[in-house]
């Protein structure tokens, strides 16, 4: 099959936040080393029994900030332990509060885990998640009971994401991601960690905090946070069309504010759907709509452009290359069938350009026998 290579984009970026970064030009504060509030204590150990891993862990203490020998140290003593000494080992030392900045980023990587670590209390929390997940959960929810950090907040949504989904859980992950994306401290100067954790709303398929978002969104002053929240609606979309553009239909202060995103997110909608058609028709007909929301939209349609990215808890699945020829195909026969209706007239010249451009993608492919 053949298919014109400048039709879709697929966007590759190593994390979410490090797209942000490229884009915007942030730079996240260096960590706080300040203690965190202690987890209680719930094992019998004594504090860092182990005594090769207490060795390690107190020589990274005696540093300002701890060099990334010591910590690959620690992260492999650590791993040598048999598992139940391992969890103990990590509650022990999360119980006491201390921390130290590594200077490394947080990073990554595929399948949601961490590469790098800002300081020892998030490699803690990324390491406990694969050597006992319900573990993990466990002190997830503990983390979660007090402001600590939002990278940690990150990683404790994210440990207990992978394991539970019931609606408790999922309405504790959602009202303690909403509380860490609205603390102020931490959205005055958010971490990469609190950017990531925009991933949840993703992981939830949530589309009630779309006022959240548009409000972020609308804020231009704050890019790095406009982005984050953008990125994240147009991940919404593409798993809860139907919901996700009625909401953004019906917000008017977004559309006026954002007109281009706004239009490249009804373009996302995929025209077979009774439903979407249905949307996209009235807000393309609207007497509201302006020539820059309607250039907008003209432009993109159908919006295939993906942004592919590591995530704490998703994983993004580009339509595959037959997918996207039998979409066009069927997209270019509901847009004729569009030109031939005589309610469409207001925006014919619109409906000519795309038909145009969806013929020359159509006559470069081969539609996959059914």
């Amino acid at each position: 099959m053949q298919k014109s290579s400048y039709q879709y984009i697929w966007i590759v970026a190593p994390v979410m936040a490090a797209a942000l970064l490229l884009v915007w030009f942030f730079k996240p504060q260096a960590p706080s080393t300040a203690a965190a509030p202690a987890l209680p204590n719930t094992t019998a150990v004594p504090i860092i029994s182990n005594t090769k891993v207490r060795d390690v862990f107190e020589q990274a203490l005696k540093q300002t900030t701890t060099d990334q020998q010591t910590v690959k140290s620690l992260h492999a003593s650590i791993l040598s332990a048999s598992k139940p000494e391992a969890v103990a080992l990590i509650r022990e030392f999360l119980a006491t509060g201390k921390d130290r900045s590594t200077g490394m980023e947080f990073e990554v990587e595929n399948g949601g885990s961490l590469k790098s670590w800002p300081t020892l209390r998030t490699m803690l929390l990324d390491l406990v998640a694969g050597i006992d997940p319900a573990a993990a959960a466990d002190i997830a929810r503990e983390i979660l009971a007090n402001p600590t950090t939002a990278d940690e907040w990150a990683l404790a949504l994210r440990n207990l994401g992978r394991i539970e989904r019931s609606p408790e859980t999922d309405a504790l992950l959602l009202s303690k991601t909403v509380e860490l994306i609205a603390n102020p401290g931490w959205q005055s100067a958010p971490s990469v960690g609190y950017l990531n954790a925009f991933d949840l709303f993703v992981h939830l398929e949530v589309t009630t905090q779309t006022p959240l978002l548009s409000g972020l969104v609308q804020n231009k002053d704050r890019k790095d946070l406009a982005h984050a929240a953008f990125l994240t609606i147009d991940r919404l979309v593409q798993r809860q069309p139907v919901e996700m553009l009625r909401k953004l239909a019906a917000d008017t202060a977004l559309q006026q504010s954002r007109p281009e995103m706004a239009a490249q997110q009804f373009a996302r909608a995929d025209l077979r759907d009774a439903t979407q058609r249905e949307i996209v028709k009235n807000w393309l007909l609207d007497p509201a709509r302006t020539p820059t929301q309607l250039r907008s939209f003209t432009g993109v349609f159908p919006n295939q452009n993906h942004f592919v990215s590591h995530n704490l808890l998703t994983r993004e699945e580009p339509p595959s290359g037959d997918q996207l020829a039998a979409h066009d195909h069927e997209a270019l026969q509901i847009l004729n069938s569009w030109r031939a209706d005589p309610s469409f007239e207001p925006i014919s010249e619109h409906l000519a350009a795309m038909t145009a451009r969806l013929e020359q993608f159509t006559r470069s492919t081969i539609v996959p026998e059914p």
